[in-house]
């Protein structure tokens, strides 16, 4: 319906890429993203980008998932999801220096998102600084005060310092 409105923008094939990957139409998928490309500024890309990735990640490429976040990078430096999801992956790769790099990068960009804390604190917690990882944590439930993984991380680092 917006096509036939006349609406043509990198951010509908964005949206329209994201419907068609949740409905396994994954050929269709991959061709809305390139449609949205073409029509993009740096900021729309970097967004495209990041939904490409994504979908590598889910369907089990996570080499291709890691292009695409980089790429997410390459047009926007400020990108935290990007570092967030990045971090996840060097995490996979067993690389928790640049895990932990990446998470404090896109804590720096976010006021709002408690993933990256969460993530952050929870890499923290599996290194044995329970100190930095209930910090972490403590922001992870400021932003998202229901969050059951922050609240569960919380509760045992205080009853490690307990013990």
């Amino acid at each position: 319906r917006l096509f036939e409105l006349g609406i043509n923008s990198a951010e509908v094939w964005n949206n329209l890429g994201l419907c068609a990957f949740y409905a396994n139409q994954f050929d269709f998928c991959l061709s809305c993203f390139e449609r949205g490309l073409l029509l993009a500024d740096d900021e729309t890309a970097s967004d495209i980008w990041y939904n490409i990735s994504h979908v590598a990640i889910i369907i089990g490429d996570l080499n291709l998932g890691y292009q695409a976040l980089k790429i997410a990078l390459a047009y926007n430096s400020e990108h935290f999801e990007a570092f967030n999801n990045i971090g996840v992956l060097e995490i996979k790769k067993g690389n928790y220096e640049q895990a932990k790099s990446n998470f404090l990068r896109s804590c720096n960009g976010t006021q709002f998102s408690f993933e990256p804390y969460y993530n952050y604190a929870a890499l923290r917690y599996k290194q044995g600084n329970n100190e930095e990882a209930l910090k972490f944590a403590e922001k992870s439930i400021g932003i998202f005060p229901q969050h059951y993984e922050s609240k569960e991380l919380i509760a045992k680092i205080n009853n490690e310092f307990l013990n």
